[in-house]
């Protein structure tokens, strides 16, 4: 059974359901964690995922009502479908709630971007994914960095490093993302604009904070592409912050983009700026650097490899990365960052292993 309910994990659901499995059969299901058009259904048409086995609908709450909504209809499903092992993937309210439903029920748990740690409690993130870890049998890791970091939590059994699926999916793009096709209906042009995406809950929930995030957009002197997140939408409008975006001439709201757009934004933008470790990770890939709204990050080898600034929401760092930010022409593709065999064989094979036991 694998649980899903966010944009990151339908990306890394096309990949594992691909991936036939050596005694069962995928059961996917969702947990309406993302339930707008563009934030779910756009994805399933676009990754040609099929229909969730069991689509729960949890409506957008509080953290805890959500989780625990969440984690009840998810035993409900397991009661029914019983099945082998419950895959959880990444670090969302979803993970948790897949991971402690199977717990629950005494079945084997696989989490998919184990040991990631950023270090950073205030996160609702770093606390879902170190608990998933703790709760999991079979722990997928992205690379060994974050095999380390399990070590360092006296976690050793159990863990295989697997490569980074969402590594798979986006360089199997790559050549695709044609800039005419998906800059063009924007009216943006390759390397003459910043990618924007903000919706961390510790961003844009605490209202100083958002406030500075606009504040360093509106100072930036390139174009700004921004496609606005539900929650993030909600509170500019509760903080009355839209109206000063809206006016900026160099600013362009957006709707959520959806996958292969987003990657075209990606890959063409003169800079990403972000909060999302997806997205740190796309640029990453792409070789586009990237300047991240916060002061931690799950994947500091982005910042080791000088491609990630961690610029938190000062608009003075901002606009020095926007600065230093190398050409569109002197850019590389770390598309080996995939390996062979492709990070969904190797979780494929690690899974059957488990299903065997």
């Amino acid at each position: 059974m694998l649980v899903v309910g966010a944009r990151p994990q339908f990306v890394k659901a096309a990949a594992l359901l691909g991936r036939p499995l050596a005694e069962a059969s995928w059961l996917l299901v969702h947990t309406g964690q993302h339930y707008d058009y563009e934030m779910s259904a756009a994805f399933f048409a676009e990754l040609a995922l099929p229909e969730p086995a069991h689509h729960l609908g949890v409506a957008a709450q509080g953290p805890a009502a959500q989780l625990a909504e969440m984690t009840g209809r998810l035993a409900e499903v397991i009661a029914d479908e019983a099945p082998a092992a419950v895959v959880v993937v990444g670090d969302t309210m979803s993970t948790l709630a897949g991971a402690l439903a199977a717990s629950c029920a005494g079945v084997p748990l696989a989490h998919v971007e184990a040991g990631m740690r950023s270090y950073d409690w205030r996160m609702a993130e770093e606390r879902n994914r170190v608990l998933t870890d703790r709760l999991a049998q079979l722990r997928l890791c992205p690379h060994q960095a974050a095999a380390a970091n399990l070590a360092a939590e006296d976690i050793t059994a159990g863990v295989e490093v697997t490569g980074d699926v969402m590594y798979e999916v986006a360089a199997r793009a790559y050549d695709a993302l044609d800039a005419g096709t998906h800059l063009g209906p924007l009216g943006l042009e390759a390397g003459g604009y910043a990618y924007v995406t903000c919706h961390r809950r510790e961003n844009v929930d605490e209202p100083a904070r958002l406030a500075a995030v606009v504040e360093a957009l509106l100072t930036l002197g390139l174009t700004v592409y921004f496609p606005v997140h539900p929650r993030t939408a909600k509170a500019l409008d509760a903080a009355g912050l839209r109206q000063s975006l809206s006016r900026a001439s160099h600013v362009r709201l957006g709707e959520p983009a959806s996958y292969y757009t987003s990657l075209a934004l990606v890959r063409h933008a003169a800079v990403v700026v972000t909060d999302s470790g997806g997205v740190q990770r796309e640029a990453y890939l792409y070789g586009t650097p990237a300047l991240t709204l916060r002061d931690r990050t799950e994947w500091p080898e982005t910042v080791a490899a000088g491609a990630n600034r961690l610029v938190d929401v000062d608009a003075e760092e901002l606009r020095r990365g926007v600065a230093a930010a190398r050409p569109t022409t002197e850019r590389r593709p770390r598309l080996e960052l995939v390996g062979e065999p492709p990070p969904s064989a190797r979780i494929a094979s690690a899974l059957s292993s488990l299903l065997k036991k």
